[in-house]
């Protein structure tokens, strides 16, 4: 695939070094299987192979062609070069330029470090390195109350039910209540699978939001 760059684009490179890619739409080949499944929706635990990037390519490409003229897609990636250190999650975003007839023309990625995202970071991590527990437990979740996550977060911190109940001012029969309930909803039988729900979720926040 050729780069180019565009007079829109002219300039940006050296602000953003190694951040930013732009590929000329008439260079772009199909290089997948028809019967392959699609790479959209999905997270890579390391970069993405020239060939693996190119198909990826592809596919955004004619995601982005049915959409509006703002829209972008974004995909995450993993990278550890020193296996003594944290591997790091990059976030890249993608959306057509288009030239001056108004045709879309080049697919600019601008790909960015998710250490820069600061206190969120952790967030993140945790979701991205648990992708799979996270899209099949999201519902469950969602369906919790509010007083729920209040006491999953308590119990996170290794308070019993009569601590909870004392300092949430409720009775310790409506404790047990609230924890049968959250067992049933978490499909859970033991601390172990609330710890795992923690810690994905970011459970044992204060202020507990989906």
């Amino acid at each position: 695939m050729a780069k180019i760059y565009s007079e829109s684009i002219i300039g940006m490179e050296s602000l953003f070094p190694d951040q930013i890619k732009v590929y000329e739409l008439s260079t772009i080949e199909k290089s997948i299987n028809e019967n392959s499944p699609s790479l959209l929706d999905k997270h890579f635990y390391e970069p993405p192979c020239n060939e693996l990037l190119k198909s990826l390519i592809w596919e955004i490409v004619h995601f982005l062609k049915d959409q509006d003229q703002f829209a972008v897609y974004s995909f995450f990636y993993r990278s550890n070069k020193d296996a003594s250190l944290e591997a790091e999650w990059f976030l890249s975003s993608s959306r057509l330029n288009k030239c001056d007839e108004g045709f879309p023309k080049e697919l600019v990625i601008f790909t960015y470090c998710l250490q820069s995202f600061g206190d969120i970071k952790k967030r993140l991590y945790q979701v991205l390195e648990n992708n799979e527990f996270f899209k099949e437990n999201f519902n469950k979740v969602a369906n919790l109350t509010k007083r729920e996550k209040e006491i999953i977060g308590l119990l996170a911190k290794g308070m019993s039910t009569a601590k909870i109940a004392n300092m949430l001012f409720i009775s310790v029969h409506t404790v047990n209540t609230h924890r049968k309930n959250i067992n049933q909803k978490l499909v859970i039988k033991n601390i172990a699978g609330l710890l795992k729900f923690t810690d994905v979720f970011d459970l044992t926040l204060n202020e507990n939001t989906l």
